[in-house]
């Protein structure tokens, strides 16, 4: 039976339902819409906001790109090398000249921390100028110097934007302007505070930038390093491909949201990114929680009534009349609904109507009930009294025999035999209900006349839970069955097993008579349900209907005593086996 949910519970849930409604209401369409709303505007100006600074942080790397290339054009330096190739200067004379020419150019832009030159012929030997300390030189030998003499070793004039341990470097050949020979190469380490310098900033983001590969970012915000940002950076920096001429990322891990925008250049790649926090995206939604809080405030009485109107007027007169009802289901006929009157009119007529009709029960019950238990008592004594006597010409045919045979013991026992059976079937106590030790006796004697009928053709077999021996059942429930399985199972292929089961299965007992035989058919199948249940014709059944009353007997006297949902079930059980299979319900 599917589990009903009672109409407290229901009319409960609708109150918090229509006191919850409005509250999500106006929290969905003042936060979730709202936000909504924040997020596409943010997202809108995070993505303009990190084009602009992308563009603008290239502008000044392009700028100083071709402030690089002006050193070929003018051709300071190469002329001085040629002079110093041609001897026409000495070597002191040529680091003059070049570290006049790189002052001149880098020392004095802001834009540049620190320029190198060096010869092809001669890499060991430096020229450089530098806006840090003065041992900043043996930071570059370990930085930067390998990587520069990479370049070197390239037939290339292009500019190469380096990023090494998070400075940006561009180093790029130079070339004499006549015959293109190489004859030196030029390091520029950008000043990257300088790169953004006089570009507004929204202080609510977090930028940084990538150039050409993603070994390093370049932060311009000390909060982007920290360890609870790298989650959103990781995936961010997932996308980035210095492959790729421009694309634009979002992510969002919380409580953070990211943008990522690349774009190629002539010289470089360069990728540009943006972290917002949404505790301060989502600041101006304080003001909107302390509404939504103020306006479920206002609404808590309202509910506390709405609980107190559902219990007191409703729920409460309703479990009144359901402990009532229980009550009389209990076994309390005639009890009366009493106490404090009815909240309202409409559970004061059902109070009115509960009383009159209870009356009425305990009318009923003692004037009615003990007329039903009458009859079914006879009707059940009636059943329990019909006699199969067919066994019975059958046992007086074979005493006849074994008499004539002269074989006094087995005459004895089968007399002995006999005996028990009447005196089972034929009982003058009208006991409805056995033992079923008893029964089992009866059932004993039974099968001892048969073996004797059918010798060694006739094999009996028992599986009995001894536990359950003193279980009362309904007398001569066994007997017919064990008849029906000889006649219809064992005489049908001359020899075979009856093997009697008694055993529990949860809150139920099983009698069963399993029997081999023949293979039931689904005509038989459907013939035998029919005959259970009273749904045959006698003339159809030949001479001995008496077969066909004996297992339909069974059926009902069980059905009458334990109710519809006990009783005999008759099926094939394994192959050339028939079960006919007794539940009854368990009792201590």
């Amino acid at each position: 039976m599917k589990k009903t949910i009672s109409l407290r519970r229901r009319l409960l849930f609708m109150v918090v339902i229509l006191w919850m409604m409005p509250v999500i209401s106006i929290y969905y369409y003042l936060t979730v819409s709202y936000r909504n709303s924040i997020i596409e505007k943010t997202t809108v100006l995070m993505e303009e906001e990190l084009k602009n600074f992308t563009s603008f942080n290239a502008r000044r790397i392009e700028e100083a790109i071709n402030l690089s290339k002006k050193t070929s054009y003018e051709q300071i330096i190469e002329k001085a090398w040629r002079k110093y190739a041609a001897g026409k200067l000495s070597k002191s004379e040529l680091y003059r000249e070049i570290i006049g020419n790189l002052k001149s150019k880098f020392y004095n832009d802001n834009r540049f921390v620190i320029s190198v030159f060096y010869l092809s012929e001669d890499p060991d030997h430096i020229y450089y100028t530098s806006r840090k300390a003065s041992d900043y030189i043996d930071n570059y030998k370990t930085e930067v110097e390998a990587e520069a003499h990479s370049i070197t070793g390239q037939d290339t004039s292009d500019a190469h934007v380096r990023v090494i341990n998070g400075k940006i470097y561009i180093i790029r050949n130079l070339y004499t302007t006549t015959n293109y020979t190489k004859f030196g190469t030029l390091i520029l380490e950008l000043n990257k505070n300088k790169l953004i310098d006089g570009m507004p900033m929204n202080t609510n983001y977090e930028l940084g930038f990538y150039i050409n590969d993603t070994n390093s970012i370049i932060s311009n915000n000390y909060n982007l390093m920290q360890e609870n940002r790298k989650e959103i950076l990781n995936q961010l920096t997932a996308h980035y491909s210095n492959k790729v001429k421009n694309k634009i990322i979002h992510e969002k891990t919380s409580p953070f949201a990211g943008v990522i925008y690349q774009q190629k250049y002539d010289d470089f790649h360069i990728g540009g990114v943006l972290v917002a926090d949404e505790t301060v995206i989502f600041s101006e939604l304080r003001d909107v929680y302390i509404a939504i809080f103020m306006i479920a405030l206002i609404l808590i009485p309202v509910f506390i009534y709405m609980l107190y109107f559902v219990s007191h007027h409703i729920t409460k007169p309703m479990s009144r009349m359901i402990q009532a009802a229980q009550d009389i289901e209990k076994g309390d006929i005639g009890m009366q609904i009493e106490g404090e009157p009815m909240p309202n009119k409409e559970f004061a007529v059902l109070m009115e109507s509960f009383n009159h009709m209870s009356s009425e029960i305990k009318y009923l019950f003692h004037t009615a009930y003990n007329e039903k238990i009458a009859r079914k008592d006879a009707k059940i004594l009636a059943l329990q009294s019909q006699i199969n006597p067919h066994f019975l010409n059958n046992t007086l045919e074979m005493m006849n025999w074994q008499a004539r045979m002269a074989g006094d013991v087995t005459v004895s026992k089968m007399i002995e035999a006999l005996g028990t059976l009447l005196n089972s079937s034929m009982s003058r106590s009208n006991k409805k209900m056995i033992p079923l030790s008893e029964e089992l006796r009866s059932v004993d004697a039974y099968c001892y006349i048969i073996s004797m009928r059918f010798g060694k053709r006739l094999k009996i077999e028992k599986e009995i839970d001894e536990n359950l021996l003193q279980t009362m059942v309904p007398r001569l429930i066994l007997q017919p069955l064990i008849e029906n399985a000889v006649v219809h199972g064992v005489e049908t292929v001359k020899s075979g097993i009856i093997k009697i089961k008694v055993y529990r299965e949860e809150d139920t007992v099983i009698l069963q008579i399993i029997n081999t035989g023949k293979e039931m058919t689904e005509e038989d199948i459907k013939r035998v349900e029919d005959i259970i249940h009273g749904r045959y014709n006698r003339e159809d059944n030949g001479a001995e209907p008496h077969k066909s009353m004996g297992i339909h007997n069974v059926n009902e006297r069980i059905r009458l005593i334990y109710g519809e949902n006990y009783g005999l079930v008759i099926k094939p059980y394994r192959e050339r086996e028939t079960a006919s299979t007794i539940t009854i319900p368990y009792s201590k």
